[in-house]
């Protein structure tokens, strides 16, 4: 069994790590590459609680120097939770995994008069959590931390390895990193190539914009987590056996 990461680099090691401990051969292709965007710590001054919908924007916030542990943080799903967490983040609610279930979330269990939030993002956002929020009375500030960047083609040693079908599956982790996957493969002539493929995605969101490849198989993650997405990797395998 073989599987292709599109982690952005430095983020595939760790379940790479754990796909190896079972014997699952991995290869990590970065579809995305994340440049952190210089932004000023003061903005987290007064805030009532922060909004954070991704895993890069929890780790640029742990870039600060003496960053708030106790501040109230609703988290858009478990990923991105996570980084928090073990950095002893100490109340951090976890919504389901998309920007409409975060909402929903903090419509059910924040108070809109305690204050201003803040929402950590990235350059591209799927949905404005502000305009969400406005209409329960919740005040929502933004401030841009990483933006994402798209590359421009795959590896070309990866190109063969899909062409040849030496790819069992790929593993996609966001809407925007699946998107920029189908674009590439399109423009490269190799949908019929990747069709001999499985696709793991951490959402049905995710799923849906992998569709256009037409992968052989798409399996959705039973939790739009690491370990969600790690447990499908690990039940595609061995039903592949």
């Amino acid at each position: 069994m073989r599987v292709l990461l599109t982690r952005p680099a430095g983020q595939a090691e760790e379940l790479g790590a754990v796909l190896s401990a079972h014997g699952i051969e991995w290869l990590g292709e970065p579809l995305l590459r994340i440049v952190p965007v210089p932004w000023d710590p003061g903005v987290l001054a007064g805030k009532a609680a922060l909004l954070v919908t991704s895993a890069n924007a929890s780790r640029e916030l742990l870039r600060v120097p003496g960053v708030r542990r106790d501040l109230p943080t609703f988290a858009v799903g478990p990923a991105t939770a996570e980084p928090l967490q073990a950095a002893g983040f100490s109340n951090v609610q976890v919504a389901g995994g998309t920007a409409v279930s975060l909402i929903a979330y903090v419509r059910r269990h924040a108070d809109p008069g305690a204050g201003r939030f803040l929402h950590l993002s990235g350059f591209d956002i799927s949905l404005d959590l502000g305009a969400g929020l406005a209409p329960a009375g919740f005040t929502v500030d933004r401030v841009v931390v990483y933006r994402a960047v798209a590359v421009e083609r795959m590896n070309a040693g990866v190109m063969r390895e899909i062409a040849h079908a030496r790819f069992d599956a790929a593993l996609f982790l966001s809407a925007r990193t699946a998107a920029v996957f189908c674009s590439l493969v399109i423009a490269a002539g190799l949908v019929e190539a990747s069709s001999r493929m499985t696709a793991v995605a951490i959402s049905c969101k995710v799923a849906e914009v992998l569709r256009p490849v037409g992968f052989r198989k798409i399996v959705v993650a039973a939790s739009p987590s690491l370990d969600g997405v790690r447990d499908a990797i690990l039940r595609v395998t061995a039903k592949d056996a």
